[in-house]
C-alpha cells in the first residue's frame, strides 16, 4: 500500500500450499486473522494443541507464540485468507470507538490462547475480508487507501467482537471436534512447553527444567529444537514477553514489577530482552495498546 506498509497491514486472500508443512514456532508484532477455506492439520500456542479443518479462524494477539502443522493432500490443499496489521494502525481512531478500542484491549490482555472458531465461508467476516481484498486490488491510492484499511479493520474488529459475544462456548473449536488427527508434536516437547507455561514466571536454569522431567540437558534440548525449530531458551523468553503484554495490555504495575512477575528480575534485562522480541520498550508497547502513542 502507498501510505500503509506491508508491516502495517497485509491482506492474502485464499493463498495456496500444495505440499505438507510445519511451521517453525514464531510471534511476531502484528495481530494475525487466518481463515481455513480448505484443509486439515493442527494448531499449537502457548502449550496448547487444536485441530484445524476447513471454516476454522485464527486469531492471533502481537507476540502469540504459535506454529501450524498442516497434512496437504490432493483432496485438501491448504487455502487461507490471511490479514496482519499493526494495532498503530487504528491509534489515531481510538478516541472516536471507544466501545470497540475498548474491546480490543481485553482481547489482548487475555492470559490464555484464544481457541479457534468455526465459521462458515458465507459468514459476514469471512465475506468481507474476500471483498476488501478484491478493492484492494482493483487500485486504491494515497489518502483513500489509507482511509479504506482502517475502516475495513474497524469493521472487521467489530466483527469479531459479534462473534465472541454471541456465544463464546458454541464458536469456540474444542478439543474434540474435527479429523481424527495424531499430535506431530514429540511428547517431551509438549511436556517442556506445559513445563514452562507452569513456571514461567519463575527464574529457573534448563538444568531445572532437565531434573523436573528426568531428562538430559542435551537431549532436552536437541528433541525441542527438532520439534519446533526453536531453542528452549527463545521460547521462555517469547513466553515470559508474551504474558508481560498481557500485564501491561490489562494492569498498572511499574515495569520492574512486570519484569518481575514473568521471572526476570533485573530491570534492565528484562526491557533488554523485552526490545529484542517485540522491537519496542515495556512503556511504549504499553502506550501504543492505550492509544496514546
Amino acid at each position: 500500500m502507498s501510505m500503509l506498509d506491508k508491516e502495517q497491514f497485509d491482506l492474502a486472500c485464499r493463498r495456496t500450499s500444495t505440499r505438507t508443512f510445519r511451521e517453525i514456532f514464531h510471534a511476531h508484532s502484528q495481530m494475525e486473522v487466518t481463515y481455513i477455506h480448505d484443509g486439515y492439520g493442527q494448531l499449537i500456542t502457548e502449550g496448547q494443541a487444536f485441530p484445524l479443518k476447513p471454516g476454522t479462524l485464527m486469531i492471533f494477539r502481537p507476540f502469540q507464540l504459535h506454529q501450524v502443522q498442516i497434512q496437504v493432500t490432493d483432496e485438501h490443499p491448504f487455502v487461507r485468507s490471511v490479514l496482519m496489521y499493526d494495532l498503530d494502525v487504528l491509534k489515531e481512531t481510538w478516541r472516536h470507538f471507544t466501545a470497540t478500542h475498548h474491546f480490543v484491549q481485553e482481547f489482548l490482555g487475555q492470559p490464555s490462547p484464544i481457541a479457534p472458531f468455526i465459521l462458515p465461508s458465507s459468514s459476514m467476516l469471512v465475506q468481507f475480508m474476500e471483498q476488501f481484498a478484491q478493492i484492494h486490488l482493483n487500485g486504491l491510492h494515497g489518502e483513500k487507501e489509507e482511509e479504506a484499511a482502517r475502516l475495513f479493520l474497524l469493521n472487521l474488529l467489530v466483527q469479531i467482537q459479534y462473534i465472541c459475544e454471541e456465544d463464546k462456548h458454541k464458536h469456540a473449536l474444542s478439543q474434540s471436534v474435527g479429523p481424527t488427527f495424531n499430535s506431530l508434536l514429540h511428547p517431551h516437547a509438549q511436556a517442556i512447553m506445559k513445563w514452562i507455561e507452569e513456571h514461567y514466571h519463575e527464574p529457573f536454569q534448563l538444568k531445572d527444567l532437565a531434573a523436573e522431567l528426568h531428562m538430559s540437558l542435551y537431549h532436552l534440548s536437541h528433541v525441542f529444537k527438532k520439534a519446533t525449530g526453536t531453542t528452549i531458551v527463545a521460547y521462555t523468553q517469547a513466553t515470559r514477553i508474551r504474558h508481560a503484554c498481557v500485564l501491561l495490555a490489562r494492569n498498572s504495575y511499574s515495569v520492574p514489577e512486570i519484569g518481575h512477575r514473568v521471572g526476570m528480575s533485573t530491570p534492565s534485562y528484562f526491557c533488554k530482552v523485552f526490545r529484542s522480541v517485540t522491537g519496542t520498550t515495556p512503556h511504549q508497547y504499553r502506550l501504543n495498546v492505550h492509544g496514546r502513542a
